[in-house]
């Protein structure tokens, strides 16, 4: 079984905590499994072809916490760069149980959205402030998606 079912470029910044370097990620990490230890090839400011991390992606952005103290702490605030081994790949979209009930009541299949289009149909749809905004937002994404059958 291989060790990772996928590479992600990331990047980002440097920074100390509670005695630990910490490397956080310009882009939160959405859709991939967090908690998770899995291999960053680390490209710069020091060359580690194997650094073991674990992915913490929390609500406002993504830190990966080496296993091994191996960056410098004179290096705080440097910008680092990299490529990511993801062991799971991407998380499928979890879609709300309303939006289901929608699309399953309309014939509409939710499970051909890319990542992206996801992403912004869910936000669009989270974001939305009452209980009418909601089902009005949902009608709009069931007669979207259905426009496209």
């Amino acid at each position: 079984m291989p060790r990772h079912t996928g590479e992600l470029a990331v990047h980002g910044h440097l920074q100390q905590r509670e005695g630990e370097t910490l490397l956080v990620v310009d882009e939160r990490l959405s859709g991939h499994d967090t908690f998770l230890s899995t291999t960053l090839h680390l490209e710069q400011p020091v060359h580690v072809p194997e650094l073991p991390v674990r992915i913490l992606t929390f609500d406002d952005g993504t830190v990966l916490s080496p296993l091994d103290p191996v960056l410098p702490q004179e290096r705080t605030g440097e910008e680092w760069s990299g490529t990511l081994l993801i062991p799971h790949g991407a998380r499928p979209p979890a879609i709300p149980g309303d939006l289901a009930q929608a699309a399953a009541e309309a014939g509409v299949d939710t499970g051909g959205w890319s990542p992206a289009e996801a992403r912004h149909l869910l936000t669009f749809l989270g974001e939305a402030g009452s209980a009418s905004v909601r089902t009005e937002r949902i009608g709009m994404i069931i007669t979207a998606l259905g426009d496209r059958s």
